[in-house]
């Protein structure tokens, strides 16, 4: 075997131990970024919490009213007497209503008569210079019957904030049908001023006209 064979085969197996190496090192550093289990879950953390919500699906017509308000910031909740009427609860929400960056409060309390038909009152106040103002129109409250709503009220934030009451007369029982009114109110100079007046139809529930 002449020098070059040898000098020949000497560089082939030096080439081939370092491939055999290269790929040695290419096996251990992919082990080591998979990790030993990569089908193992997790271990859960205190940092983890999970919440199991269940969905509520509304059958069509049948959505519950909202006016507007959504959530409160602070809700109390009060005893009824013996004959379960009086106030109920009381939910104060915290909302920019003319858009000078300063919180002004709605106050929803509900009040309960030990029958069927209970209403909301609404309360509306500005913050002045730190003051809350009370700016609540006349008529701020619901008529709520078991059949029938015959007065309800949405509160709107945007494009500009108003108030909407829709509401119609009492006549012979509950649930006789009358006309209903839809009545818009306004934000002037900081006060709630009636923007326009609208005769609809004539229903027994006036939740079928927002």
């Amino acid at each position: 075997m002449d020098i070059y064979t040898k000098t020949q085969i000497k560089t082939n197996v030096v080439t081939a131990l370092i491939v055999i190496a290269m790929i040695g090192m290419a096996i251990w550093t992919y082990m080591t970024m998979r990790g030993p289990h990569d089908n193992a879950q997790p271990e859960p953390t205190n940092n983890t919490t999970i919440e199991m919500q269940e969905t509520v699906v509304f059958p069509d017509g049948d959505l519950p009213f909202a006016d507007g308000l959504r959530m409160a910031n602070h809700v109390t909740e009060y005893e009824l007497d013996e004959f379960d009427s009086g106030t109920a609860s009381e939910e104060v929400f915290n909302r920019d209503i003319n858009g000078d960056g300063r919180t002004d409060r709605i106050t929803r309390t509900r009040v309960e008569n030990g029958t069927s038909h209970f209403y909301y009152d609404y309360k509306i106040e500005l913050n002045q210079n730190g003051q809350m103002v009370d700016i609540t129109p006349d008529g701020m409250r619901t008529t709520e019957g078991a059949e029938c709503a015959l007065q309800k009220i949405r509160f709107v934030f945007k494009p500009d904030f108003q108030i909407i009451k829709i509401s119609r007369p009492w006549s012979e029982s509950w649930t006789t049908p009358t006309l209903a009114t839809k009545t818009v109110y306004g934000l002037v100079n900081n006060e709630l001023r009636v923007a326009s007046t609208t005769p609809l139809k004539t229903v027994c529930n006036v939740e079928d006209l927002f």
